[in-house]
């Protein structure tokens, strides 16, 4: 039996997560920006093997990322949780097992870039075929909201109990369904075998030459989404809860973060494969493309898009551009500060790149 409290610091628990995480004996990450989750210092991970860290960034705990490596020729321990988890390779290649309680194993092949849902509280375990060399993956969760709501660790990690009407061996084709396009931008699918080559649909409410992809996995309560930013252009400038992971999988650029009514202390965080910024509540942020070719983020953010909790799917969210109190509101470019964009094609002289958005787009000039 635990110890009963006698003082309040022995009685009030400020984050379950954190004590969590502390036990596992690994780092925990914090901020809304990191540099290089690829080279990312981990320590070793006694409970499943490999070498492991944890994240909090974004100042809540709703979502966060493990990012974990598995030693050449090595696999992880089995394991199965009460949480959401979604699966991004960086760098290597390797399988994932993946089977409930009593039923045939089913394996997936992945490679770097590849994306792969986990069913929520099936079992599941991560082999390493790369030969001599590391493979390095992340896990997008929502591992801290699900182990504060419960604070209960057998709960979380040891029930018995099967979702076979999100995964069951019977299902044909679960992870090999080329997936189906639901409305524009939002596509369903349980396995992406490279997302930096996933066809993307236009989004011109977010920016000039820009798309996008707002994925729903395997009834996940995580929503995700690949954007796309062309070269010569930016993204405007956006806020909603906090919560969202956006990490740059390929194209080097920077970011710009602020909170409303300090633009003049925007914060710029120079940005290459594979780093991540999450910001807090409410923070305006903005995806800057400085290279050749495209830049492009994946994000674990907001929640289910399949299950709307009683607000609709919007796929324009026109009414945002109106109403600051909005969720997601964001400012076009005609009415952002004019020193954004001579600051960006500052970047682009300086980089060698010659393609420019046009005039008529920002509405100046």
């Amino acid at each position: 039996m635990p110890k009963e409290p006698t003082t309040f610091d022995d009685w009030y628990v400020k984050s379950s997560y954190q004590q969590f995480v502390q036990r596992e004996g690994l780092p925990l990450y914090q901020g809304s920006a990191l540099e290089d989750l690829a080279t990312l210092p981990l320590s070793d991970w006694e409970r499943r093997g490999g070498k492991a860290a944890y994240t909090r960034l974004g100042d809540q705990e709703t979502y966060a990322l493990q990012v974990v490596e598995i030693p050449p020729k090595a696999q992880l321990r089995p394991e199965r949780h009460m949480y959401d988890s979604v699966m991004y390779v960086m760098r290597g290649r390797g399988a994932t097992t993946i089977w409930q309680e009593g039923e045939p194993k089913q394996t997936v092949e992945w490679e770097e870039g590849s994306l792969l849902t986990i069913p929520l509280n099936v079992w599941h375990q991560e082999f390493n075929s790369s030969g001599d060399d590391p493979c390095r993956i992340i896990f997008g969760t929502n591992m801290p909201h699900i182990i504060n709501l419960y604070h209960n660790l057998d709960f979380v990690f040891n029930n018995p109990f099967s979702f076979k009407d999100r995964y069951s061996h019977s299902m044909q084709n679960y992870f090999s369904n080329q997936g189906k396009r639901w409305n524009l931008r939002l596509y369903e699918t349980n396995f992406i075998p490279d997302i930096r080559k996933f066809a993307l649909d236009p989004y011109p409410e977010r920016g000039t030459r820009t798309s996008i992809m707002r994925l729903s996995m395997a009834s996940t309560s995580i929503g995700m989404h690949i954007m796309s930013v062309s070269e010569g252009t930016y993204v405007t400038a956006h806020r909603h809860d906090a919560g969202a992971h956006v990490i740059v999988i390929d194209g080097q650029g920077y970011e710009l973060l602020f909170m409303p009514g300090e633009e003049n202390h925007r914060r710029k965080v120079p940005t290459n494969p594979y780093a991540i910024v999450a910001p807090r509540r409410n923070e305006f942020h903005q995806h800057f493309n400085t290279g050749k070719g495209f830049y492009r983020m994946l994000a674990f953010r907001g929640t289910s898009l399949r299950y709307g909790g009683g607000v609709s799917y919007d796929p324009a969210r026109t009414a945002q551009d109106k109403d600051p109190n909005a969720y997601g509101f964001k400012i076009s470019y005609e009415k952002e500060d004019p020193a954004i964009s001579e600051e960006y094609y500052k970047e682009l002289e300086k980089n060698g790149i010659t393609l420019r958005m046009k005039p008529v787009d920002q509405g100046r000039g």
